[in-house]
């Protein structure tokens, strides 16, 4: 148990992160005409605050689809259920993997995916949808509006790169002692 102690705790404080910054998020971006949060992401009307001005806005949206808002234009008779099904799958995939890590590294980006994963599937099941208020741009070209729990999620999957090139350079270096030991004497280590 103690094992999954990083796990539980992690996600449950990146979750809670996530729900009340979007929490916030509506509560300070929506339009006074709009007192509470549209059933139809494609109805919210909001306020946009600019934080960094030509760099960064707080901007309310609702997002239907995954990443990029693929998936988007799918019959919400098929892509609540879709994404709810990808979300459990992942959830259990990333328990999984954290039960099998070696690496404290790892189970940092495990506990960080499973936090955002779960915070974005809040949404979707309570909304339909989930709420994006992180817009990011300069002058013209804008990224992609976001949330905590896909900083989450991104923050994660950068860990996990991060610790696969580390081992990986480890796995390296012991072959090239192994075969330089090997040279040395004749013999296999």
């Amino acid at each position: 148990m103690q094992r999954y102690l990083l796990l539980i705790v992690g996600s449950v404080l990146s979750i809670a992160l996530d729900q009340w910054s979007k929490i916030w998020a509506v509560n300070t971006l929506l339009r006074p005409e709009g007192s509470t949060l549209p059933t139809d992401a494609d109805h919210i009307r909001t306020t946009t605050q600019v934080w960094v001005e030509g760099f960064w806005n707080m901007r309310l949206a609702g997002n239907k689809g995954a990443a990029w808002s693929i998936f988007r234009d799918m019959p919400e008779t098929w892509r609540v259920p879709f994404f709810v099904a990808i979300s459990v799958v992942a959830v259990g995939v990333i328990f999984h993997l954290y039960r099998k890590a070696e690496h404290s590294l790892t189970r940092w980006s495990l506990m960080l995916i499973l936090g955002g994963a779960i915070g974005n599937l809040i949404d979707r099941v309570r909304l339909g949808f989930v709420v994006d208020f992180i817009q990011w741009h300069y002058q013209d070209a804008y990224w992609p509006t976001f949330n905590v729990a896909d900083i989450c999620i991104s923050v994660g999957v950068g860990l996990m790169v991060v610790d696969m090139l580390r081992q990986s350079r480890a796995e390296s270096a012991a072959k090239k002692a192994a075969k330089a030991a090997k040279g040395a004497d004749g013999v296999e280590a």
